[in-house]
């Protein structure tokens, strides 16, 4: 019981860095870009900065699900962490030449479809399979979807293509406008909501049969 607990904690704690590093290079990555030349000093250290978090992300990733006990995949998670940095450029070029909201919508449903093939790929390598054993999975499809979602809205919230309720712009907000605010939050509760769907999926199966110690509460040793 107590074992089982701290593992949960640490998954828990693990859970919450991701959405805290995700959030923050991408929030990054849009206030150095949004504004900016897409050849200048600017986007380059956005885009720089983006994969490096995307690469701590990808680690933490992998230490959340399988501990510090299994050696680490690094030229495949630094792989995925540039192929998701691309798709999130891609995406935000897109979107900035969009002609209205349906230009984003179909922006985002073409993000969300790449994303399907990048998160199939992270599970296999995070679950020690082959990265192209397969590059669809049911579970994996809605994890894109909701990124998608996410960052479709935080999009729109922060760049003002929607407007913040009245009641929220009253609330202090020293530093930070309410749209940024209310953007940041959407982002968040996505990327958390995300996060926890994929670390759960992963561990449905022990990522590794020599390492019985991270193994998840739903699986029960053979006899």
């Amino acid at each position: 019981m107590i074992r089982e607990a701290i593992r949960t904690t640490v998954r828990a704690v693990g859970v919450v860095c991701l959405t805290v590093v995700e959030v923050t290079a991408l929030s990054v990555w849009l206030g150095l870009v949004s504004d900016a030349d897409p050849v200048s000093l600017s986007a380059l250290v956005g885009v720089v900065g983006l994969s490096a978090g995307m690469l701590v992300e990808a680690l933490l990733a992998h230490v959340t699900v399988n501990g510090w006990g299994r050696a680490v995949p690094a030229r495949a998670l630094a792989a995925l962490a540039l192929a998701e940095t691309a798709l999130w450029v891609g995406w935000f070029g897109w979107v900035a030449v969009a002609d209205g909201l349906v230009g984003v919508v179909s922006a985002g449903l073409v993000f969300a479809a790449a994303l399907v093939a990048r998160h199939t790929v992270t599970d296999n390598v995070i679950r020690g399979r082959n990265a192209l054993s397969s590059l669809v999975q049911r579970a994996t499809v809605g994890l894109a979807v909701l990124q998608a979602a996410g960052a479709t809205a935080w999009l729109l919230v922060v760049t003002g293509r929607v407007a913040v309720p009245e009641w929220f712009v009253s609330l202090p907000a020293t530093g930070f406008s309410a749209n940024a605010l209310v953007g940041a939050a959407l982002l968040a509760a996505a990327v958390f909501a995300r996060h926890l769907l994929a670390v759960r999926h992963a561990l449905r199966r022990p990522p590794s049969a020599s390492n019985p110690g991270w193994r998840s509460s739903r699986t029960t040793p053979r006899k």
